[in-house]
């Protein structure tokens, strides 16, 4: 009976009831659901691959240089289809001259040659019997099937006659057209 005294005193106890609540802790903690290093919503919005130092060219059958994309990285998107461009600098040769471009960012769809430039695009137009003309915009969209730069969002048009800013200015690549629409400014200086 004193061995029963013994082994029921309140240190005893103590220690039962501790090594009872750690073993419950213990399997608690092995039930509960593990969880990713990275959220689900941070790799929704991750990219399937990206690449960067970029430099593409692409020529047409005969062996010429028609198109020169360079960019410091590429992230694409598989679900978004689209490649989103860091830093990017288009160049294109055409049968009237060629046009290159430049931004802080860049958005190509997939299945098209259509390019988005956004965030300070800019945009050279050569002509081979006329002036250049410059294109400064927030943003700057090629697009393939109508040959065609359109700069809209702080658009201005840079040419030896002086500025014209509009809500919108489209160029076409393959002509000296100019098309623009909204408000527009200009500014002329004579040359004496």
């Amino acid at each position: 009976m004193h061995f029963l005294t013994k082994l029921i005193t309140a240190k005893n106890l103590f220690l039962s009831g501790a090594t009872l609540i750690l073993f419950a802790l213990t399997f608690w903690y092995g039930t509960i659901p593990t969880r990713n290093l990275v959220e689900t919503d941070s790799l929704s919005s991750s990219p399937d691959y990206f690449i960067t130092d970029v430099k593409v060219r692409e020529f047409d059958s005969s062996g010429q240089l028609i198109e020169t994309l360079d960019a410091e990285q590429t992230l694409h998107y598989i679900a978004k289809s689209r490649t989103l461009l860091e830093k990017p600098s288009i160049e294109r040769q055409s049968t009237s001259g060629s046009w290159s471009a430049k931004a802080e960012k860049g958005v190509i769809e997939d299945g098209s040659s259509d390019i988005l430039l956004t965030e300070n695009a800019r945009a050279t137009k050569k002509y081979l019997q006329s002036e250049d003309i410059q294109l400064s915009a927030d943003n700057v969209h090629y697009l393939d099937k109508d040959q065609s730069l359109t700069s809209y969002g702080n658009a201005t048009l840079i040419s030896p006659q002086g500025n014209t800013t509009a809500s919108e200015i489209t160029t076409y690549i393959n002509s000296e057209e100019v098309v623009m629409t909204g408000s527009v400014r200009g500014q002329y200086e004579t040359v004496r």
